[in-house]
């Protein structure tokens, strides 16, 4: 039954999370995560910036949203990477499977049940890869990190919906 123009709903609750990227030759990718409430007037683009500390101006980062998902409290949480990871003192989770794809056994119901951050985490090292090579900007950036660059060549080439299963 739709809605009366007055009978608007509450919208659900949106968290902004941050994947601070990084790789090194011998560690392979890790990263940090930060997530936050989406406060209301603020731009998702805008909440992760703050989140990573970046400032205004700051063009040394790449800051890309590459998914969303439902949460299991009926909310959504927006996925932003940044690399490089502003303050890489800070202790990182290894990520030993970059090409990790998490999807759901029933057609209906898109979300996967045993999502885990590392599968978004795999999912936004893929995405920066297909990045790397279809966006100018980004492909500069990452010119600078010639070991990440050829981690991000390494990975498969498909996406999501490519994927062959066996």
């Amino acid at each position: 039954m739709p809605l009366a123009p007055h009978e608007v709903p509450d919208a659900p609750p949106v968290n902004v999370e941050v994947v601070l990227l990084r790789h090194g030759p011998s560690e392979g990718f890790a990263y940090r995560r930060l997530i936050t409430a989406l406060g209301r007037g603020v731009s998702p683009d805008r909440a992760a910036r703050g989140l990573a500390l970046l400032g205004e101006h700051d063009e040394m980062h790449v800051v890309h949203s590459t998914s969303w998902r439902a949460t299991r409290e009926d909310g959504i949480t927006l996925t932003y990477l940044v690399h490089p990871d502003p303050t890489p003192d800070q202790p990182g989770v290894p990520l030993p499977e970059p090409y990790e794809i998490a999807s759901s056994p029933r057609p209906g119901h898109p979300s996967p049940p045993d999502l885990e951050i590392g599968h978004v985490v795999a999912h936004a090292v893929r995405h920066l890869a297909f990045l790397e090579s279809t966006d100018p900007a980004v492909a500069v950036h990452i010119s600078a990190w010639p070991d990440l660059a050829h981690a991000l060549r390494s990975l498969p080439h498909t996406t999501a919906g490519e994927v062959q299963h066996t």
